[in-house]
């Protein structure tokens, strides 16, 4: 920015810039992107995409990031018809940027966003909620919790940072039966709360994370109890530890698989975990000031000052590689190594072609291409179907699933956070974690546990084609049907259950962005945004029993004058009102995103597999992202950012574990502290990206006789 703006000019201008989509508009009419060669090409979106591109751009890389979305920073704008409506074109964070154990992110990110008048380049972060709710994250609404059946309309748990794990002992306790978490005048622990058991096994559990994501970039044989845990599903512990409590059981699955309707006995420990701890972090859940656009902006500015390009509006066709020479080749015959892709040499990728036919390709001698598009986007859609049947696909790939895609509801509001009393917390439905039912054997006495939550669906068996009875129907989360439990003939052929949305039933997520951020109403006025984002019915997507087990989109599935989009467009607004009635008559406008790919699914073999690493088996292809470590996870991505621009470098064990060397840590040597003060009339300031108004609401102190009779 001009240094001789004033201070109101310059906070114009810094919004301004928020306003304008991250990346330039990719021009088929430019041919520089073909005759320039890089040393490194990056294919995705979202920070997790510039982290990676920044931090190797500052290496000392010539690179450029190709984005498939026409906003590299993965938000979305409504379209010009909605636009008119609200005024300007508002960014919707479809993705939901929650930052979760902030301090230790802010660490990573410093080497990518240091600039020489601030170490966060002037990013911040506000937390979530307020001091009068204990900075609420997040609400939770699992069928059947604290009644005593799952028809009944549950008690929804409130997450905040206030006492972390304590408290939510104390919750347990309190409201669902639990013993009660006690400690002694000399602080050790002499309560009975199975809950604080648990949790604290799962924080021990996890402080083995970081070991494990590391041990992925140099094939590290050791394993760690998360490790071990990453393997076993997440319903084998909580029945182990968790035995007398239903309750209890049912709230812990919550909270350790939110982001995907996914059932405990489907569930990694390690992704459970993961989720437990972050969600129960005394630091609360931040979101960066500015949104997506502001870190993302941050970020793309590193890049192109170190010479690098970012390109948005990208369609990618395919990779690309080079013939193995005939040596290899007739090495590879020799050995008996043609009939078995995955033995003998692969070629080296050398860059992407586009569906208009240009090519983009990287230097010969160590250049590399790095997709954070995931792993099912990158080995089958774009890895050539000819390479892939010479040389074949990562160790285990095949035995990983997709996560069902997902649709976005984007609503804008008439009115302010404070207008509308909107809250910053996500709101969720949990179908996957509701109450399970113990029974006990009449013969033995012992106790049968009962299944937590219910299939989003799965394959039913019929003769010839035609039911043999009754057929089981499954909502996407919702309730289980009938189902003939005599014997299926042999002549029975495998269908898919239809899954459809259904109102108060089905798994569901909403998230006000506009009220996280406290730059939003000095930018936008009383307008505010609302995402609600639900599983896509089989009127959009369906799947294949294949290996990998995929989704395919249909043909039309986006067309939102369809039929079937505005009959679900109905049952969603439906619901969001029964949920949310202060949002009647205050919605402007509509418009549903989707579907929209979500990577991997969070099973065992999602981390059993020994392809699911940076390196792949082609030489000069990494991929990166959150399909490395937890999925719907800031945090978890840019650690998968960090692996791959890691890995791109070539750091070795030797370096990560006795040397204690990566790229981050380099970067950090020489880096200077920022030195540099901004001074406006003799006052030094903080040089802050995107200027905003921290609003801190003191709750009255009561009086002493209203505290006695309270």
């Amino acid at each position: 920015l001009d240094a001789n703006l004033s201070e109101e000019e310059e906070v114009k201008a810094k919004y301004a810039l928020l306003d304008t989509p991250v990346g330039t508009k990719f021009n088929p009419a430019d041919l520089s992107l073909r005759d320039e060669e890089y040393d490194v090409i990056v294919l995705g979106s979202g920070p997790e995409t510039l982290y990676a591109a920044a931090l190797l751009a500052r290496a000392g890389k010539k690179l450029v990031v190709l984005s498939p979305r026409d906003d590299v920073s993965g938000c979305v704008t409504l379209g010009d018809k909605s636009s008119s409506v609200l005024g300007k074109k508002i960014p919707f964070d479809i993705d939901g940027m929650n930052v979760a154990q902030l301090s230790r992110q802010q660490e990573l990110l410093a080497p990518a966003l240091c600039t020489t008048t601030d170490t966060q380049g002037g990013i911040r972060f506000s937390r979530i909620g307020s001091n009068l709710d204990g900075y609420a994250h997040s609400i939770l609404s699992v069928p059947g919790l604290g009644t005593d059946n799952t028809s009944a309309e549950c008690v929804p748990v409130v997450l905040n940072a206030t006492g972390s794990l304590a408290s939510l002992a104390e919750y347990c306790s309190t409201c669902l039966g639990d013993g009660f978490p006690g400690v002694d005048l000399d602080g050790k622990d002499n309560g009975n709360s199975n809950s604080l058991s648990y949790l604290r096994a799962c924080n021990q559990i996890n402080a083995g994370s970081a070991d494990y994501y590391l041990s992925k970039l140099y094939n590290a044989k050791e394993s760690n109890a998360y490790q071990e845990a990453s393997v076993r599903t997440a319903s084998a512990f909580l029945n182990k530890c968790l035995p007398l409590n239903t309750h209890v059981r049912s709230l812990m699955a919550a909270i350790g698989m939110m982001n995907e309707n996914l059932c405990p006995d489907k569930t990694s420990m390690a992704a459970h975990v993961t989720n437990i701890c972050a969600m129960t972090s005394e630091e609360g859940v931040a979101y960066p000031v500015g949104g997506p656009r502001a870190i993302c902006h941050a970020l793309t500015s590193v890049i192109e000052q170190c010479g690098g390009r970012v390109v948005a509006g990208v369609s990618l066709q395919e990779l690309l590689f080079e013939k193995l020479d005939e040596k290899k080749e007739t090495k590879k015959k020799t050995n008996g190594e043609e009939n078995d892709p995955l033995k003998g040499p692969k070629p080296k990728c050398k860059g992407i072609r586009l569906q208009n036919g240009m090519d983009i390709k990287v230097s010969k001698d160590d250049g590399s291409v790095i997709s954070m598009l995931g792993f099912i986007p990158t080995f089958l859609n774009l890895l050539p179907a000819d390479t892939r049947a010479a040389h074949g696909v990562p160790p285990g790939l095949p035995a990983i699933s997709e996560r069902r895609p997902l649709m976005k509801i984007m609503v804008g509001l008439k009115g302010s956070k404070a207008d509308l009393n909107l809250t910053g917390a996500d709101w969720y439905r949990l179908p996957n974690a509701s109450l399970p039912y113990d029974e006990m054997d009449q013969a033995t006495g012992q106790i049968r546990f009962g299944a937590i939550g219910v299939d989003a669906g799965g394959d039913d068996l019929t003769t010839d084609g035609e039911a043999t009875g009754e057929t089981e129907t499954t909502s996407v989360g919702g309730r289980r049907g009938k189902q003939n439990k005599t014997a299926t003939p042999a002549t029975a052929k495998k269908i898919t259950r239809r899954c459809k949305f259904q109102t108060g039933e089905s798994w569901m997520k909403v998230s006000f962005p506009s009220a996280k951020d406290p730059s939003w109403h000095d930018r936008y006025g009383p307008i505010s945004t609302c995402v609600v984002t639900v599983e896509a019915c089989d009127d959009f997507v369906r799947a294949f029993d294949t290996k990998p087990q995929i989704y395919s989109i249909l043909k039309g599935a986006g067309n939102s004058t369809s039929g079937e989009m505005g009959r679900l467009m109905d049952r969603v607004m439906k619901d969001l009102l029964q949920t949310f009635p202060q949002l009647e008559d205050n919605i402007i406008c509509t418009q549903m995103y989707g579907p929209v790919r979500s990577g991997l699914t969070h099973c065992p073999a999602r981390f059993a597999i020994k392809g699911n690493r940076p390196e792949t088996s082609y030489p000069g292809l990494f991929v990166g992202g959150a399909d490395l470590t937890v999925g719907d996870s800031f945090s978890a991505s840019i650690v998968g950012g960090w692996m791959a621009a890691n890995a791109a470098m070539g750091y070795s064990m030797i370096d990560h574990v006795y040397l204690k060397k990566n790229l981050t840590s380099d970067l950090e040597q020489f880096m200077e502290e920022p030195s540099l003060v901004t001074e406006r009339d003799g006052v030094v300031v903080e040089d802050v990206g995107v200027p905003f108004k921290e609003v801190n609401i003191d709750e009255e102190l009561p009086t002493a006789e209203s505290s006695k009779e309270e």
